[in-house]
C-alpha cells in the first residue's frame, strides 16, 4: 500500500485530496494545524498529524510520525 502525506487537509483542496485518496485505497498522513477528525471519515488507513509548517520542529515530528512516504501533497 503507497503512503500519500498531504498537507492543509482541514479544507478545500487538501480535505477533499485526502478523502480521494483514503476512497482509493491509500494509506493518508492528513496533516493540519489544528487536526479535526470530524472531517474525515474514520480509516485503518489515515493517520491525523498537526503541523505548522512554519515550525521546523512541527516538520520534523511530522516526518518521524509518518515513516516512508511514496506521495507528498504540499497544500498547506
Amino acid at each position: 500500500m503507497k503512503t500519500v502525506l498531504i498537507t492543509g487537509c482541514s479544507s478545500g483542496f487538501g480535505l477533499e485530496t485526502a478523502k480521494t485518496f483514503l476512497d482509493r485505497g491509500f494509506k493518508v498522513v492528513a496533516t493540519m494545524r489544528k487536526p479535526d477528525a470530524s472531517l474525515l471519515p474514520a480509516s485503518d488507513n489515515l493517520i491525523l498529524l498537526p503541523l505548522d509548517v512554519t515550525d521546523p520542529d512541527s516538520i520534523a515530528r511530522v516526518v518521524d510520525a509518518a515513516g516512508p512516504v511514496d506521495i507528498l501533497v504540499n497544500n498547506a
